[in-house]
């Protein structure tokens, strides 16, 4: 750097500018600055859409393995019920359609309508009236077999059971429209009965 500026001023050590007439007196290197990018904004959440619980239905699994289960747990209920207070016994069926909403419940933590809860207690009585079917051609099957017949007469001489409810039941299955009017009736009480429970279920534990 010269010790003079052109103007015949002194100048100073490391003088950027003559103090006199302000020429520069060497090139200034610039610092480049960083770059900076521009942070994109931030992307807006949508919000969190809240899964509808699944429909009750023969589609639906926890539905149709409770159903079942409870279906099966009425029927011995009303098979054990029936020789001690035959009117009491399809209160069970009540019952079931109202254990089936709240196992459902506890089982998927879903709360479920009054139609929906109907809908549950009355596949539940659609399985009853399966296996309700199901023994009735048990037994048709085994009257309609002498040796069969002989061995249940025998059965129900040694629980004191009169022979004659044999007769009757042979009787009733010769009649088919009287045998269809039977199971229509059974499968009416077999489903309205629990899709009441189940509508009742519904209605109080949805409360909380």
């Amino acid at each position: 750097m010269p010790e003079r500026c052109t103007c015949g001023a002194q100048l100073p050590e490391d003088a950027l500018f003559c103090h006199k007439c302000g020429k520069p007196q060497r090139e200034i290197v610039g610092v480049d600055e960083p770059e900076v990018i521009p942070t994109p904004p931030p992307v807006p959440v949508a919000a969190a859409v809240p899964v509808p619980p699944p429909a009750i239905g023969f589609q639906n699994g926890p539905a149709v393995r409770i159903a079942l289960l409870m279906a099966a747990a009425a029927f011995c209920s009303v098979l054990i019920t029936i020789p001690v207070a035959a009117d009491f016994a399809i209160v069970w069926l009540v019952v079931a359609g109202f254990l089936a909403v709240f196992l459902y419940r506890l089982r998927t933590g879903y709360k479920l309508s009054t139609f929906s809860g109907a809908r549950l207690g009355w596949i539940c009585g659609i399985f009853v009236f399966l296996i309700v079917a199901i023994m009735i051609g048990i037994i048709a099957a085994v009257l309609s077999d002498p040796v069969g017949l002989a061995k249940m007469k025998e059965q129900l001489n040694t629980l004191k059971q009169p022979a004659a409810n044999v007769d009757q039941a042979i009787d009733a299955f010769k009649h088919p429209r009287q045998v269809f009017a039977e199971l229509l009736q059974l499968f009416l009480l077999f489903t309205i009965l629990p899709a009441f429970g189940g509508a009742v279920g519904a209605k109080l534990l949805g409360r909380d």
